[in-house]
């Protein structure tokens, strides 16, 4: 007898550790290989029992064919694409191991053959594919398997008991394969679900590894900051400087805090909220025994703030020293913030304006003792100047002219007196004006007629375009302001320049009124300090123009007390234009 063509030599007698190891070098499709091998492995078995001279081989071919088949398998198994094709090609390879168990039963005895219980390999194996596909297959493969010796066997006929054997054994198998079919789905399901938690316990693990990382982070970001901060605050010992945390516990007290206050840090650091400093905290906060409360320091804190929390905005507040004296501190608040965003804490900045609060306290005691000490005196003088200047006595044009002299400087004076009391009335809050319906041209037109024969005499073109602009106002404060600006484009215009107003209704419904001249203008750094009570741009003082820097101060007072806007713009050499904006009357404005 002659035996089949050897299949493929496949490394045996090693353990499952070495065998995964060979087929783990197949590549993508190694798996497929791995679920070939026992079937391969139990065939090249068989086929070697035909040896044993018990065993008859009744037709050759269809051994023959048997061995080609497997071959086959084992061809398909690794080389075939099974990676990329679709899910119904896993049952190829056992419908494969079907045939080639039908061919060797009906080559070795058919009914009778011993090889018959190989069949229950690739019934298992088709058992194991996902849906019940494979239950059908295997049911319908073992059927036919029974059946193939038959009827290849000339001898052999179908009868019945042939084919009631075929149902039996094909009823076996699907009962076997649907019961392995649901353990593997159920197996299946539980591997899945075991993978499913193993891939969540290890993000959770690698979310916890960041997190730990991002804590650890933080924490040395926190550290990092606050060491610089307290260095920072430290070195500078001629300003105080007081950190404090997110409830106002004082954390940081620097040396210049030290030498305002006269705490050393040991009795303030980790022991005295910012509030406990604060000598008008009870009387403006409220009831005395919040002063320990953090909440209350952190309302403090934050009402110091900004409106949009970036920046400490400047206030004075009265602070207590060790001794029991007060002074007045100009504090600086500003938020520390983590980086998260939340509150860490905040920096006040404390700087002593003790004495100069007094001396703006003084000079204004001073500037409206004066005022009024002036204004009395000189409403007198200008009183007799008028009884001597329209009296019945004849006076010579010398003496004449000296009383005018006198009374142009006494109304100087006198105004120069208004202006200070004016600015007095400001700082003060009593400073009032009295709106009605007006026409800003009609102010406009007037001052331009009252300016210009001074415009004439300093050699200056004043020029007017107007347009009706019926506001809600105080129309001698408006004159006033009016007055001022055209009076400094006069002044500050060499000969040969021009002044040009303009006035005119804004789309809004209020009024707007530009003051522009061909003057010397004003150093932009010095714009901002242009409206501050005596205050002189340096181009007025070089040509020693005269002036006290009170018109522009008084000017934007009167504009703010009727909720207008004062702009200016200038340019060196060119020119300066003033702008001022008047809302437009509200709706319960008089008529």
């Amino acid at each position: 007898m002659t035996l089949p063509p050897a299949l493929p030599r496949i490394p045996a007698g090693g353990t499952r550790r070495s065998l995964s190891a060979v087929v783990s070098r197949l590549g993508a499709d190694a798996a497929v290989v791995e679920r070939q091998l026992p079937f391969l492995l139990l065939y090249l078995i068989a086929l070697l029992t035909l040896s044993i001279p018990a065993v008859v081989v009744s037709i050759p071919w269809a051994v023959g064919a048997s061995a080609g088949v497997a071959v086959l398998i084992a061809v398909l198994a690794r080389f075939a694409p099974w990676s990329d094709g679709p899910e119904w090609a896993q049952d190829v390879l056992p419908a494969l191991q079907m045939v080639a168990i039908a061919l060797l039963r009906a080559g070795t005895g058919g009914i009778g053959s011993m090889y018959t219980t190989m069949i229950f390999l690739p019934v298992l194996a088709l058992a194991a594919q996902r849906g019940r596909r494979g239950v059908v297959v295997a049911t319908v493969g073992v059927a036919l398997v029974i059946l193939v010796p038959a009827a290849l066997d000339p001898g052999a006929s179908l009868d019945a008991l042939v084919l009631l054997r075929s149902f039996f054994v094909g009823l076996v198998a699907f009962v076997v394969a649907f019961t392995a079919h649901e353990v593997t789905e159920r197996l299946r399901a539980r591997t899945e679900a075991v993978a499913e938690m193993r891939d969540r316990e290890q993000e959770l693990l690698e979310r916890v590894r960041a997190d730990a990382f991002e804590l650890a982070r933080v924490a040395d970001s926190r550290r990092a900051s606050r060491d610089q901060l307290v260095s920072i605050i430290d070195s500078a010992t001629q300003q105080a400087i007081i950190a404090t945390d997110a409830t106002g516990l004082v954390e940081v007290f620097n040396a210049g805090a030290e030498r305002l206050l006269g705490f050393p840090q040991g009795e303030v650091v980790g022991k005295l909220r910012i509030t406990d400093l604060d000598a008008r905290f009870d009387a403006v906060d409220g009831a005395p025994g919040v002063r320990a409360a953090g909440s209350a320091a952190a309302r403090l804190l934050e009402s110091i703030l900004t409106p949009d929390g970036t920046g400490g905005a400047a206030r004075d507040r009265a602070y207590r020293r060790r001794d029991g004296s007060e002074v007045t501190v100009q504090l600086a608040v500003t938020r520390r913030l983590d980086v998260d965003g939340t509150v860490a804490g905040y920096v006040v900045v404390a700087t002593d304006v003790t004495a100069e609060r007094e001396a703006s306290r003084l000079k204004d005691e001073f500037v409206s003792l004066v005022s009024h000490e002036l204004r009395t005196p000189l409403t007198s003088v200008l009183g007799y100047l008028e009884l001597l200047l329209d009296g019945t006595d004849d006076l010579t044009e010398e003496q004449r002219s000296y009383l005018t002299v006198i009374e142009r400087n006494a109304r100087r004076q006198l105004r120069l007196v208004g202006d200070l009391l004016l600015t007095a009335q400001v700082d003060a809050g009593t400073f009032a004006i009295s709106p009605r319906p007006i026409d800003l041209a009609d102010v406009v037109r007037g001052s331009a007629t009252s300016m210009g024969p001074v415009a004439e005499q300093a050699g200056v073109a004043l020029t007017t375009s107007i347009t009706p602009a019926p506001v809600v106002a105080d129309p001698g404060r408006l004159a006033q302001v009016v007055d001022n600006l055209v009076s400094n484009a006069v002044k500050f215009t060499p000969a040969g320049g021009q002044v040009h107003l303009e006035v005119g209704p804004t789309v809004d419904g209020g009024a707007s009124l530009a003051v522009r001249d061909s003057g010397i203008g004003i150093a932009p750094d010095e714009l901002q300090d242009l409206t501050k009570r005596f205050f002189r741009a340096t181009s007025a003082t070089r040509r020693a123009i005269p002036g006290v820097g009170l018109g522009l101060a008084i000017a934007r007072a009167v504009v703010d007390a009727h909720g207008g806007v004062l702009d200016v713009e200038s340019t060196l050499g060119e020119g300066t234009t003033f702008v001022v904006t008047l809302p437009a009357a509200p709706p319960d404005a008089p008529a």
